[in-house]
């Protein structure tokens, strides 16, 4: 069973990297690694802010042609959504502040306030927050067929799972996670 999971992305220097999230966004510094390459340089860093952490890695010599063509790409940024327990409006306004490239301005979408920014590498963080008092709610579909707690009234459990896996079934998910995927949504429309 996984405890942790951390973010990955490639830069160019992590120095640029470190100075952008540590001064701009707040992240404390956890961990720092020393290029073995090109001695007085990092080849890598971990950062956080609460349970958000993030590593940075500069590419090694053999992977700097993939590298390169990854950063000539157009769609090349990553997105990143950082769920915040409170304090979204304040973090909003120090970015604002600090001159931080804001790509959607807060709002509230739903049962979530939020505001995305870019960062100088090209990858888009959304900041976001549940509002107080509401609780997001599920899709009403499954996988583009309708789903609510109506259609699986009167119907046996597994017969609404059966028919919910065959239905991910046909996007070539496997059967495991299927059934893992479809036992949440059914168990979520009964409100369990």
């Amino acid at each position: 069973m996984m405890k942790t999971c951390e973010f990955l992305l490639i830069t160019d220097t992590i120095e640029d990297a470190i100075k952008f999230y540590t001064e701009k966004l707040a992240f404390d510094i956890t961990n720092l690694e020393a290029s073995r390459e090109t001695p007085g340089t990092l080849a890598g860093a971990e950062i956080r802010k609460g349970k958000c952490f993030i590593a940075f890695k500069t590419p090694l010599v053999e992977e700097l042609a993939e590298f390169s063509f990854i950063k000539r790409c157009s769609s090349r940024c990553v997105g990143l959504v950082v769920e915040m327990k409170k304090g979204l409006d304040k973090y909003f306004t120090r970015c604002q502040k600090k001159g931080v490239k804001i790509v959607s301005e807060l709002k509230d979408q739903g049962a979530y306030r939020s505001f995305a920014i870019r960062d100088p590498f090209g990858n888009k963080l959304i900041f976001t927050q549940l509002i107080e008092g509401k609780k997001p709610q599920p899709s009403a579909d499954f996988a583009g067929k309708p789903f609510s707690a109506q259609s699986t009234a009167g119907r046996k459990e597994a017969d609404v799972i059966n028919e919910l896996v065959d239905q991910l079934k046909r996007f070539g998910i496997l059967r495991r996670a299927a059934k893992k995927y479809a036992k949440l949504r059914f168990k979520q429309a009964q409100g369990k």
